[in-house]
Parts: C-alpha cells; sequence; structure tokens
C-alpha cells in the first residue's frame, strides 16, 4: 500500500492508541462517528467509539510515519491552551467546562499522548526531537474540526508537567495552566483511591527524583507526597515561561473570567450559562450534584499524612501560592 493510500484510508479517523511492534511505533486508530470529546476522560469517549460494529470490523494500524503524512494533508487546530495539574485538584472540572461548548476540542488525558512523551522509556533510541515531532503529528490528527469546532485543549496527566520543558519545544506559544490545591485534600483522595503515578514502579520512579531501588522501602504516604512534590516543584520551577497557576480555590468562576483571558477566548453570555449549569454536576461523575468535599477530606487525615506534607508538599504548596498571588 502506498503512502497515499495510507493517508486516505484514516482520513476523519482518530488516533487512540500508539503501540510499539518489532521495535517500531504503530498507530492504532478508529472512527469517530459524531461523537465528540464531552466525557471526563478520552478513554471514555473512544469506549464509546469502539462500540460500534464498524470499528471492531475495520480498525486500523499503520506505522507512526502515517500520523505524519496526515498532519501535511490536513494541519488541524493550533492548540489554545495546555492544562497541567497536581491530580484530584480541579482539572477535570476546567476541561469539562471547557468541553461543554461545541467550538472547543478538549482532549483528556489520552493515552496516546503519554505513549508519545514516554517513548523514550520504551526505547532509548528515541529521542527528544522525535518525541517531539511524533507530539505534533498526534495533536494535528486529534485536532481535526468535525462539526466546526475552533479551539483545541488538551488536558495532560499529572506526570506529563515533568515534560513541561520538552513539550514548551514542541509548542512554545502555547499558554498553559498547573492546577493544585491544598495537599491535605489531594493526599487524601490519593490514598484513598491510587492514581497510577502514586503507584511505586507504574511511572519511573527517577522521573519523580527516586532511586529506583528504594521505592519499594518508602512508605505509601511518603512515596505518594514526594510524587505530589515533584510535581509542584516542576510547576513552580517553570510557571515563568508562560504559565498560570490556578488553586482549586479559584474554581469554578476563574474559568471565565481570568482563565478565558489568558487563553483569549471571548465567552458569550449563553456559554457562560451553559459552564455555570455544568458545574452543578461532579465532574467526573455528571450523575451525581457536586458538593465540596474540602472538609470531609481534611477530616480523615491521618497524623502521618500531616507528617509527610510537613515535609515534603507544604513548603512547595506555599511558594506555588506565593507565586501566584504575587503575580495578581
Amino acid at each position: 500500500m502506498d503512502k497515499l493510500s495510507d493517508v486516505n484510508n484514516v482520513a476523519g479517523w482518530l488516533p487512540i492508541r500508539i503501540y510499539w511492534s518489532e521495535g517500531q511505533p504503530m498507530v492504532d486508530w478508529c472512527q469517530p462517528g459524531k461523537e465528540r470529546f464531552v466525557d471526563s476522560f478520552f478513554d471514555e469517549t473512544i469506549e464509546r467509539c469502539l462500540s460500534d460494529p464498524f470499528n471492531l470490523l475495520f480498525r486500523q494500524q499503520t506505522p507512526i510515519a502515517v500520523l505524519g503524512q496526515r498532519s501535511e494533508v490536513s494541519p488541524g487546530l493550533d492548540p489554545a491552551g495546555f492544562i497541567f495539574h497536581m491530580s484530584r485538584s480541579g482539572s477535570t472540572l476546567i476541561s469539562q467546562l471547557l468541553a461543554a461548548l461545541p467550538r472547543n476540542i478538549v482532549i483528556s488525558e489520552a493515552p496516546p499522548i503519554d505513549a508519545t512523551l514516554r517513548a523514550h522509556f520504551k526505547s532509548a533510541e528515541v529521542t527528544d526531537e522525535q518525541r517531539i515531532t511524533w507530539l505534533r503529528w498526534l495533536l494535528s490528527a486529534l485536532s481535526q474540526p468535525r462539526s466546526g469546532e475552533q479551539k483545541l485543549f488538551v488536558k495532560f496527566d499529572a506526570w506529563h508537567i515533568l515534560d513541561l520543558p520538552l513539550i514548551r519545544r514542541a509548542f512554545p506559544r502555547v499558554p498553559w495552566i498547573f492546577v493544585y490545591r491544598d495537599p491535605v485534600e489531594v493526599m487524601v483522595s490519593q490514598l484513598a483511591h491510587r492514581g497510577a503515578h502514586t503507584i511505586p514502579g507504574v511511572i519511573a520512579p527517577s522521573s519523580f527524583g527516586m532511586n529506583p531501588d528504594q521505592i519499594w522501602t518508602i512508605e505509601p504516604e511518603e512515596y505518594c507526597a514526594r510524587v505530589l512534590a515533584a510535581l509542584c516543584q516542576a510547576a513552580l520551577q517553570h510557571h515563568g515561561s508562560g504559565g498560570l497557576l490556578v488553586n482549586y480555590r479559584q474554581l469554578p468562576e476563574i474559568v471565565w473570567t481570568s482563565l478565558a483571558e489568558f487563553f483569549g477566548i471571548d465567552f458569550s453570555d449563553a456559554e457562560v450559562e451553559t459552564m455555570k449549569d455544568k458545574t452543578k454536576r461532579h465532574a467526573k461523575n455528571p450523575a451525581v450534584v457536586f458538593q465540596n468535599d474540602s472538609v470531609d477530606k481534611r477530616r480523615k487525615a491521618t497524623e502521618k499524612v500531616l507528617d509527610v506534607i510537613n515535609t515534603w508538599i507544604g513548603p512547595v504548596y506555599r511558594e506555588l501560592e506565593a507565586a501566584r498571588l504575587s503575580a495578581t
């Protein structure tokens, strides 16, 4: 099959997975039909797409180079904003409010993006330049307007803030935010239901400045605290390069006020009302009415949790707050 045929065969398709075959990265594609990315996470939307018998019968796999050929034929939208976060800190609410508006494409924690950014762990031969190129190709394919969309926003996984310098090299002019929250509330949430990055060994511990040989001797509370501290430290280190710090306490109003200005969006009154209505439901479980759980989370914090927070996250959190307030 020639290159033109490859590109034509995936016109209108979405890259949903990047995997390796015989030492080379491959792309798994699916046909989205009329589905929009309105769910809390990328995989939830893709799961619905894959329930279509067409995608079960006619899934396509191509070399990653086809992503590049596709981007040349149809570049897609330039990103309007990137969302980074501490985890369990309100970033899903932001992405859900933006996704509620039909003019936006919002890609939330997409596994193909994670596979691209961590490709050098899969193969030592993958260079930073290759990862940059592949990330540009991937976002080009994910940002194809299908119903007149005008803006693309990407919410990255929590640990991707560690790759911010590389992401900024790929997209130097895209404004980005880092969303964070009182570490007591984040820690209690993580220890009740662990995210991938807070489970030892799932993400390379060296990414968080830890020795791989020592992670199994660290207690869960300390491991979680050190991971969260590393994420916050990365945001603090780089926030001056086009970044905006957002505290959970500023939500949701900041989305249609300061954040709109920062991302260069002019929301209509009707769009603001749509977003306000969206805030009545839980961002990760729209079937549930939203209830602020900050007090409940703080009540559940143990002495051990408070101790590791004071040691690892507390100082960084206070620096983030100082930096945020000094910028207002």
